[in-house]
């Protein structure tokens, strides 16, 4: 299969017309930072696949009146920030009425989990106890753009259009993290060999 070249409002105004082999580039392209973000914001992989399902049919339905002057990229990410926004709230709705009504309530969505990527990208030499106390020293912001940026190997530029903020911004969030990570990993590895 040949690499498709064309812009990314070119693939969508053809699959606008009918053209399904553009949109499935656009699905190729944006699968997996969209699932990515998804999963951070949710913290489930399989609520995370139905959010990027749904946010690209939106996509689909929505082609023929996107503003082809405007970035593709912030639109799609703001769809997916937008389901997954009604996704955390339909849940935590769910869980009051169980525990109104007195069932099992479901667990409410939380900060996603720590993944063991995340934890074995910081410092092989660190234990995952010792990363995940670190990681949780950051803001969750600094936590997804170093995520993203540093572990998962998005662009910054990616990362800045799935989050809704500058470029420059993410780099602060990375650069902010990966101090305070030294910081933390240093100290406690300092301090475990006085002991």
């Amino acid at each position: 299969m040949k690499h498709d070249e064309r812009a990314d409002s070119e693939l969508l105004g053809a699959a606008a017309r009918g053209d399904a082999a553009a949109f499935g580039v656009l699905v190729r392209r944006y699968v997996r930072p969209a699932t990515l973000l998804a999963t951070q914001l949710l913290g489930d992989s399989d609520d995370a696949e139905d959010v990027v399902q749904d946010a690209f049919t939106v996509v689909h339905r929505s082609a023929g009146g996107f503003d082809a002057s405007r970035e593709f990229a912030p639109w799609m990410f703001a769809i997916v920030r937008r389901l997954a926004a009604n996704r955390r709230a339909r849940d935590r709705r769910r869980a009051r009425l169980f525990s109104l009504w007195g069932g099992a309530a479901a667990s409410e969505p939380s900060t996603p989990p720590m993944e063991d990527a995340i934890l074995t990208g910081i410092d092989a030499a660190a234990s995952a106890t010792l990363a995940a106390r670190a990681m949780e020293l950051l803001s969750p912001m600094q936590r997804a753009c170093f995520e993203l940026a540093s572990l998962r190997d998005l662009s910054i530029a990616e990362v800045a259009a799935m989050h809704a903020i500058s470029e420059s911004t993410v780099r602060q969030h990375v650069f902010r993290a990966r101090a305070a990570l030294r910081a933390a990993l240093g100290e406690n590895r300092g301090g475990s060999a006085d002991e």
